[in-house]
């Protein structure tokens, strides 16, 4: 394992990403290591980089929550996920799991919330930290590049489509044909 990797910072909002050589960090208790074979570039990263939200992230920030890869490192306490395991790390890194929120599956509006790529290091970088509990395990039959933008867009537009309890064979309006529509269309 390398001690250092190249990672895509943001050191000053509104200015362009800076490639530095970092530490690769080592996973703690129930954290993972993940080698990015591939990672998307979502909107949320640009809002990120710019620092045009409310709640900004804290410079310096490595963005991108959409990447793909290998478990490459497992810390202790770890069960259910081991090392060569493909898997995706998303937008949410973790949640406290018992406000009314995430009892309710709505962890994305957990006032605890981590999201990776804005309040802890993501995934434009060769190694990134996830939580475990919320890696998507990924299926060896498909290609890094082409599962990478569905860990966002994909899983935004899928939820849309859930909780409608739309059926197959039922019709649905999509609205634009976007970064999200065109995913939407396929499901």
């Amino acid at each position: 394992m390398p001690k250092t990797m190249k990672a895509a910072v943001v050191r000053q909002f509104g200015k362009p990403l800076v490639i530095e050589e970092v530490q690769v960090p080592t996973p703690g208790a129930g954290q993972i290591l993940v080698k990015i074979a591939a990672t998307g570039v979502c909107h949320t990263d640009l809002h990120a980089a710019e620092g045009d939200w409310p709640v900004k992230p804290k410079p310096p920030f490595i963005p991108g929550h959409e990447g793909v890869g290998h478990v490459v490192a497992v810390g202790s306490g770890v069960k259910h996920v081991k090392e060569g395991d493909r898997v995706g790390v998303p937008w949410l890194y973790t949640a406290c799991g018992h406000c009314r929120h995430c009892l309710g599956g709505w962890e994305t509006l957990c006032e605890e919330q981590q999201n990776t790529g804005y309040s802890v290091n993501g995934s434009f970088a060769e190694y990134v930290l996830a939580d475990p509990d919320y890696v998507g395990r990924l299926p060896g039959n498909i290609s890094f590049t082409e599962i990478a933008p569905i860990l966002c867009a994909g899983v935004t537009v899928y939820k849309g489509l859930k909780v409608t309890d739309t059926k197959p064979g039922d019709w649905v309006v999509i609205s634009g044909i976007g970064g999200l529509g065109h995913l939407a269309v396929q499901y």
